[in-house]
Order: structure tokens, then sequence, then C-alpha cells
């Protein structure tokens, strides 16, 4: 049929229609060409590991994920500010030094998290570490005074009584002649600390295994597969393969959980007309009672707070715990010094507990703790450009993902020198922090989005630290190269003879 044998409102429509289309496939073909032109910039003027055509670097071995981190160390030593990583066709920008990473965790750079958070959405939600703008300022500062100085002081006698069951575990394993699985044990004690501050919620997973920390394990495992297959990045893919059904089941777990104390703990506030913090709350408790114009968080807000304070709490700390213990273990005249140290806080004193003065008279363990955080750090984070980012006169343009790992910052030989791979307390004396950029150790990140929750972990290392070395000294036996599991972990069980100082 002709095109004028068409009534007048059909040639309308149809011409509305064929400009409609043609003005979307306009949009798109410029798309097509400024991506194509951001790839093709990149991979011209930034500099990387040379990729392969099709698969990037990702066939590369050793590879990211390599046990023993080499190729992280690597990177800073061949590529001193940034270097790029390509999954496929796609760039991921690696930022390993101060000058590099600052204007990116300042906010001098507009950026936004990138899409690999989306990963975390059906478990943690909407929380602190998954979303982005007003939301997350909101969340932000409701949240911030659950980590209030008081708050904090707060948490230390339930600290010292979890430091208990710690204290009898390694003590029962000692007397039956038993070594001890480090990183097991410091997993548990990290679990029961985050899980009692959180909730009151006792779990007893110190003594045995908890269904609750079953589940977080299962999926931080399942996590971990996902990420590393890029067929399972997409949720299509994802939520029609095995995993998907252990997933769902392990969220559902925590979920109900989470939602029953949370509805419990409510009508225990109201019952008690509970409209202010007092001495002896937990997290929720806090969650609860923080207030802006637009009232408090729901409790899907809360639950997903929880969530993601749970996730960052549990595996952060039981990593850093571990690697402190292994390295104080392998280094008997640091291990020796901090308890001298500890001794020298408890003399005369009959309940051998920390107080809260007492984090600040244990100098040389702060040192301990921060180097052996230097050392094993992996916890990274992601952003995306939407402007672009000039380092050492290379321009990364808008629209790229930015990676940065503390681990390879950590180890970058322009800032930490040569020995960078010695466990040298010393760095943190007062004379070399001094002179050091701030960005050059970040544990926690910085600036804006640094972890809110950081004092609240050093001062559980601190506590146990404390109350282990009070106790026990440590000798290795069985030794173990690290692994990328979101933090970092032993490949193996690390084992530790146990060689008790006093009657426990």
């Amino acid at each position: 049929m002709a095109l004028w044998n068409l009534a007048p409102v059909s040639v309308l429509v149809l011409s509305v229609l064929f400009s409609f289309l043609g003005y979307r496939c306009l949009l798109c073909m410029i798309a097509v060409w400024t991506e194509v032109k951001r790839i093709v910039h990149i991979r011209r003027t930034l500099p990387g590991a040379p990729p392969h055509w099709l698969f990037g670097n990702i066939l590369q071995e050793p590879g990211p994920v390599t046990p023993g981190f080499e190729w992280h160390r690597n990177m800073p030593k061949t590529y001193r500010r940034l270097c790029v990583f390509w999954i496929g066709w796609k760039p991921i920008v690696i930022l390993n030094h101060p000058e590099s990473v600052r204007n990116v965790l300042n906010d001098r750079v507009g950026t936004v998290k990138s899409d690999v958070y989306r990963l975390f959405d059906e478990w943690l939600g909407d929380g602190l570490v998954t979303t982005d703008g007003k939301v997350w300022k909101r969340h932000r500062k409701l949240i911030t005074n659950s980590f209030h100085f008081n708050v904090l002081k707060s948490y230390i006698p339930k600290m010292n009584q979890i430091a208990d069951t710690l204290i009898s575990v390694i003590s029962q394993r000692g007397a039956a002649g038993e070594l001890l699985e480090l990183h097991k044990t410091t997993s548990a004690f990290s679990s029961d600390v985050i899980l009692q501050c959180a909730f009151s919620y006792e779990s007893g997973c110190q003594e045995g295994v908890s269904e609750y920390m079953k589940s977080v394990s299962t999926l931080g495992t399942i996590f971990m597969k996902r990420s590393l297959s890029p067929p399972l990045l997409y949720d299509f893919i994802f939520r029609r393969s095995s995993l998907y059904k252990s997933w769902r089941k392990e969220i559902d777990v925590l979920h109900r959980l989470q939602e029953k104390l949370i509805s419990d703990r409510r009508e225990q506030h109201r019952q008690t007309g509970c409209t202010e913090f007092s001495k002896g709350m937990d997290f929720l408790d806090t969650l609860m009672l923080a207030k802006d114009a637009e009232g408090g968080l729901t409790d899907r807000e809360m639950r997903d707070e929880v969530n993601t304070f749970l996730l960052g709490g549990i595996d952060t700390t039981s990593s850093a715990l571990t690697w402190l213990l292994y390295l104080l273990a392998t280094h008997p005249e640091y291990q020796t010094k901090i308890q001298e140290e500890v001794d020298e806080l408890f003399q005369d004193r009959e309940i051998r507990e920390v107080r809260r003065e007492d984090l600040h008279r244990t100098p040389f363990l702060m040192k301990c703790v921060k180097e052996s955080q230097r050392m094993y750090s992996f916890v990274s984070s992601s952003r995306l450009l939407t402007e672009p980012l000039v380092v050492d006169g290379l321009t990364v343009p808008a629209g790229t993902d930015l990676a940065i790992y503390p681990y390879q910052l950590h180890h970058n030989p322009d800032v930490w020198s040569d020995d960078h791979m010695t466990f040298r307390p010393s760095r943190f004396d007062r004379q070399n922090v001094e002179g050091r950029d701030p960005f050059a150790f970040i544990p926690f990140s910085a600036g804006a989005r640094n972890c809110i929750a950081q004092q609240f972990a050093l001062q559980e290392i601190q506590v146990a630290a404390i109350r282990i070395y009070d106790k026990f000294g440590f000798t290795l036996v069985r030794d173990s190269t690290p692994v990328f599991r979101i933090v970092s972990v032993p490949e193996d069980e690390i084992l530790l003879g146990i060689n008790p100082r006093r009657e426990t």
C-alpha cells in the first residue's frame, strides 16, 4: 500500500514512530561511539600488562586471585601510580599510590558505587555498602551515633566476657596437647563479638557451629564463586545456576532471624517507653533510637544496616586478628615485648580485664596491629567515574571503573621502601608516621566513605590481643599462604603451638 493512500492520522502516527526509532538509534550510535572512544583511549594511553585481544588479562598467570598475592605486589612495582586490568573488553583502572587515590577518596572527583556492589543487593539491600547519594548520606548520619565514644565504651565489658570464652577455648586446647586452629578460632570470636554487640544474641559459636554463622559463611563462599565467574555476574544466569537456591535459602535464614529480633526489640522499646540511649544497649537499640527530621529507620532499613555491619565486621576483624597472631608467632621478640607491655598494664590488678583507658596504654601493640594490617589488608573499594580523573598526567575518562586495593598501596615500594614484605612495627613510630602521606595507609579506607566501624574493630582487636597475650604465647607449627576471600585469609588452616604463661 502506498504511503499517500493512508489516512492523514496514520501518516502522522508512522512519522512519529519512525522519528522516535531514528532518535533512539542515533542515541545508541552515540553511546556506542563514546564507549569505543573511551576504550581506545584507555588502551592507547594508560599502562598495564598487555591484554589478550578477547579475554583481556583474566587468563594471565599468575593472576589477581593467585595464592600469595605476588601479582598484586608486582603491580605497584611495575606501575607506580596506576595500571589497567582488562576483563575481556572491560577496563578496570587500579590506583596504587597515595597521590592516585587522594582525589577519589576525598570526593574531589565525581564517582558513584560501581556495579560490583549490586552482587550484594539481595543480601545487604540498601545498606551503607551498596547505596549512594541522599540515601547513603542520611543513613551515614543516623548510624554515626551508634559508634559514638560512649557507645563504644559500653561494649568493653561485653567484649571482655566474650574474650573469657576465647581464653577458655584456647586453654582447653592447650591442656589437651592440641594445636590452635588460628583462623577458625578468630572467626568464631569475631562472630560472637558482632552478634552480641549487634543483637545481644548469644549464638554459642565459639563452642560449636552456629546456624547463623554457617549461613554467613555459605553466602561468602557463593559470593566469591560468583564474582570469579564472568557468566555468573549476570543476574539472569546466576538465578538459574545451582548456586542460587543455596544463596536464597541462607539469605532467608538470616533475614527471618533478624526480622524477628527487630520486631521483638521494637515491642520491648514500646513496652518500656525507651526513647534514649542508656548503658548496656546494643547496636540494634542505637539504630532504633536514631532519628532525624524524616523520622527513624524502617525495620527493613535496620535489617540492611545490621547485615552490612555483620558482613563488614566479622571477616575483617577475624582476618586482622589471624595475621596479627601469626606474625607475632613468627617474630617472638615482638611477641615478648607485647607480653611485657601487658604485664605492666595489669600489674597489681586482681581482675585482669581491659578497661577503656587501657587501650591507650599499649602503644607497641597498636604498632603491631597497624603493621599487620599493612602487610595483609585486602578489603578493596570500587567506584565508577562520573567525570575524568587525571593521575600523573594521564587522563582516566568518565565512565571508567576504578579499583583501590589497599594491599597494593601498602606494598608500593615508592611509599614503603623495598623491604615492604618485612614485618617492622617501627614503621608506625611517631617520627615515621608524621612524614608519611595520610593516604599511604588506608586499611579502613579514607575520606567521607571510610569505615564507620573502624574504632569498634580496633577496640575489639586490642581487647582480644591484650587478653590473649596476658595468658599465652604462641609458636608457628604450620604455615599457610594468604588467599583472597573478600578479605585476606589463609589458604589452609594456620596451626600454632600454645604456650601458657599463667593459670587461666
